[in-house]
C-alpha cells in the first residue's frame, strides 16, 4: 500500500511547529516486510481554530487510556453488536488507506458488524480542492486540518452532537469524554459544536521496531564494525564507507548513499528534524540553523554530495521512485524503513542478516511513543452535508471508534486471527507467522491497513485487559523476530528491535513524543491568511534554494556563503514574522491548558 497520501494533506503545516514533520498513515503495520506503509505519530500536526478558554475537561491526562465502560464493546468481533440494520453503502474518503482494503477479512468484518459497505477513495489534495469548490464531498471524510474552517463555514460538514447521542454509544463512553470536549472547543470554528470524531486517542508505545531515523543496510553496517554515529558527519562517513565497499549492484547499477522524496511538500527537506530535535515545541525552521530540520537536512545532503554519494535524483524523486531505488539496491539510506519493506523480504532470502534497519542513536530525538487526547491530526471523522443517511454513517464511525472496531483494524477477527487464552486476548501463532512472511496472504487479512485510523491508539488497554494492537506485546515481539531482527537485537542486547532505541529514552539521552505537548500543538489556531502568504513564500524559497546550495556549493566556505544569502532572503520574506506568530499562537494556546 502506498503511503504518500498520508502526508500530502498536511504538507503546508509541516513547518508550523518544531518538527511537525509527519502525518501518520495507514499500513500493514504488524509486518515489516510486506507493504510500503508506515505507522507514525501525528498528533502534533494540526493547526485549527480556537478562541475559548479551555475548561477542565480538555486538560491532558497523560496516563494510558483504559476503557472499562459498560458501554464499551467487549471486543468480541465474531458476532454482530446489535440486530442487523438495513445494508447501505457510503463513499468514504480515507487519509491514507487505499481501496486495497476492500474485500479483505477486516473489510468484510466491518460490513458484517455494521451493515455498511465503504466505497473507499484515498485523499488527494488536488482532487479534494475540486470537491470542496463544487460541494461534491464523499459521504464520510477524514478532515484535513487546514480545510476545517472552510468546511464548517461552508456548511459542507454537519454537526455530530445529536448523531453521537442517538447512534454513538461507544463514542459517549468515558474513554472519549475528554477527546470529544477537546474537539468541540478547538475543532469547531468557535461554535462549540462537534464536527470531528478524534481517532488514535490514548497512549502510543514504541512498538516492535523504530521505523524513522538513520536507516541503513544492517549487514553493511555490521561489515564496517558497527562504527559509532554521533553526528551528521558520522552518518555521511558511514554511508560513504558502505558505498566504497559496495559501489554497484549485482546487475551493475551504481549505488548511492542517500536521497529524499519530494512529493510530500517540504517534508523531505525537513526530515532530519525527526532525529535532531531537542524537544523545543516551536522552532524557526527557516533560519535557526542550529535547530532547524531543514538546515540539518541541507547539511546532510551537502556533505553527501561532497562525498559523491548523493543520488542524482535526490531533489526530484517521488516516494514511489525511492521505493523503486530501494528495490533495485541502488540506495543505502532514507529517513525511514518504509521504502525498504519490500526489498527487506527479498534480501532475507539472500542471508540471515541482510536488510535495512534504523540504527539506535544515543542522542537527539526519536519519533515514537506519545500520549494524546486529541488523537492524530488529519484523521478526525466527519460527515458531509451530502450524506443521505447520517445516522447510518454515524453507526460506521461509532464502530470504527469502539473497542471492537479498533481491535479489529489492528489485530483482526476474534477466533480467526486472535482469541482469548486463559482469560487474556492473544494473537494466534499462525497470524504472527503470516505477518512475518508478508505477501498476498498477509495482505488478504487487511490487518493494519487502516492503521492509525481507529478510535483508540494501538497501546490503549481495552476492557478485556489487552491492548488494541495485540501484536504490541513483548511476547509477540519475541516470536515475530526474523533472522535480521534477531541479529540486530542480539547485538544491542535487547529482546526486540525498538528496545534498542527506547533504552536511550529511558536513560534520558533521547527525547520522544512523550516530551512533546502534542495536544497543545494540535489545538493551535489555523494559520491566518497573511501568515499563509508569508509561509508560501518561505516554502518556495526553501524548495528552490536548498537544492541550489547543495548541488552547487564548491566547499564549506561556499556552502556557508550561499546559506547566508538564502537566510537573508528568508528573513526579508518574513521568516521572523512567521516565527513570532508561531510563538504567540503556541503560548496563547498553551495558557488554555494551564
Amino acid at each position: 500500500m502506498k503511503v504518500k497520501q498520508a502526508y500530502k494533506g498536511s504538507a503546508a503545516l509541516l513547518l508550523a511547529t518544531t518538527m511537525v514533520l509527519v502525518a501518520g498513515c495507514g499500513g500493514n503495520n504488524a509486518n515489516t516486510s510486506s507493504n510500503d506503509s508506515t505507522k507514525t505519530n501525528n498528533a502534533a500536526t494540526t493547526t485549527t481554530n480556537n478562541s475559548n478558554k479551555a475548561d477542565n475537561s480538555t486538560k491532558t491526562d497523560n496516563s494510558a487510556t483504559t476503557n472499562n465502560s459498560t458501554q464499551a464493546n467487549n471486543a468480541n468481533t465474531s458476532e454482530p453488536v446489535e440486530p442487523a440494520k438495513e445494508p447501505t453503502t457510503f463513499k468514504v474518503q480515507l487519509a491514507a488507506t487505499t481501496n486495497e482494503l476492500e474485500n479483505t477479512d477486516v473489510y468484510n468484518e466491518i460490513i458484517k458488524q455494521t451493515g455498511v459497505t465503504m466505497k473507499i477513495e484515498t485523499f488527494d489534495e488536488e482532487k479534494f480542492k475540486v470537491q470542496l469548490a463544487g460541494g461534491d464531498l464523499p459521504d464520510i471524510i477524514q478532515v484535513q486540518s487546514k480545510y476545517l474552517k472552510q468546511l464548517i463555514d461552508g456548511k459542507l460538514i454537519i454537526p455530530l452532537d445529536d448523531l453521537v447521542a442517538s447512534n454513538g454509544p461507544d463514542i459517549q463512553s468515558p474513554t472519549f469524554e475528554k477527546s470529544i470536549a477537546y474537539s468541540k472547543q478547538f475543532w469547531s470554528g468557535d461554535t462549540g459544536k462537534l464536527y470531528e470524531i478524534p481517532v488514535q486517542v490514548g497512549q502510543k508505545g514504541w512498538g516492535f521496531e523504530q521505523t524513522t531515523g538513520f536507516t541503513v543496510r544492517w549487514d553493511y553496517y555490521k561489515e564496517l564494525g558497527y562504527p559509532k554515529v554521533e553526528s551528521i558527519d558520522d552518518m555521511v562517513n558511514v554511508l560513504s564507507d558502505m558505498v566504497a565497499k559496495h559501489p554497484k549492484t549485482a546487475d551493475g547499477k551504481k549505488v548511492y548513499g542517500t536521497a529524499i522524496w519530494n512529493d510530500w511538500g517540504t517534508w523531505g527537506l525537513s526530515s532530519m528534524g525527526l532525529m535532531i530535535n531537542d524537544g523545543s515545541p516551536v522552532v524557526n525552521n527557516y533560519t535557526d540553523t542550529a535547530k532547524s530540520g531543514i538546515w540539518a537536512t541541507s547539511e546532510f545532503m551537502y556533505k553527501a554530495k561532497q562525498k559523491g554519494i548523493l543520488d542524482p535524483d535526490a531533489f526530484t524523486a517521488k516516494y514511489d521512485d525511492i521505493v523503486t531505488k530501494a528495490s533495485q539496491g541502488t540506495l543505502l539510506n532514507t529517513i525511514a524503513t518504509w521504502p525498504f519493506q519490500n526489498v527487506n523480504a527479498e534480501l532475507l532470502k539472500q542471508g540471515p542478516d541482510k536488510g535495512y534497519m534504523t540504527l539506535p542513536l544515543d542522542w537527539g530525538f526519536a519519533w515514537a511513543a506519545g500520549n494524546t487526547i486529541a488523537g492524530w491530526a488529519d484523521r478526525g471523522w466527519a460527515i458531509s452535508a451530502n450524506c443521505k443517511d447520517p445516522q447510518r454513517a454515524m453507526d460506521l464511525i461509532n464502530y470504527l471508534s469502539s473497542e471492537q472496531g479498533s481491535r479489529l483494524m489492528e489485530s483482526g477477527i476474534q477466533g480467526v486471527h486472535w482469541d482469548m487464552v486463559d482469560g487474556k486476548p492473544q494473537m494466534k501463532p499462525e497470524t504472527v507467522e503470516l505477518s512475518k512472511a508478508g505477501g498476498d496472504a498477509w495482505k488478504k487479512t487487511g490487518i493494519g491497513m487502516m492503521a492509525n485510523q481507529q478510535g483508540l491508539s494501538d497501546d490503549t488497554v481495552l476492557s478485556d485487559g489487552g491492548p488494541v494492537n495485540l501484536f504490541n506485546t513483548p511476547e509477540v515481539f519475541t516470536t515475530k523476530l526474523n533472522s535480521l531482527n534477531k541479529d540486530y537485537s542480539d547485538y544491542y542486547g535487547v529482546p526486540y528491535p525498538a528496545a534498542a532505541y527506547k533504552k536511550y529514552e529511558d536513560s534520558g539521552q533521547v527525547k520522544s513524543l512523550n516530551s512533546m505537548p502534542q495536544d497543545v500543538q494540535a489545538a493551535m489556531p489555523q494559520v491566518p491568511d497573511d501568515m499563509k502568504r508569508i509561509q508560501t513564500k518561505l516554502d518556495d524559497l526553501i524548495t528552490k534554494g536548498i537544492p541550489d546550495i547543495v548541488l552547487h556549493a564548491k566547499n564549506d566556505a561556499d556552502y556557508k556563503g550561499r546559506q547566508q544569502k538564502l537566510i537573508d532572503k528568508l528573513n526579508k520574506a518574513g521568516a521572523d514574522e512567521f516565527y513570532q506568530w508561531q510563538l504567540k499562537a503556541f503560548d496563547d494556546t498553551n495558557k488554555k491548558f494551564q
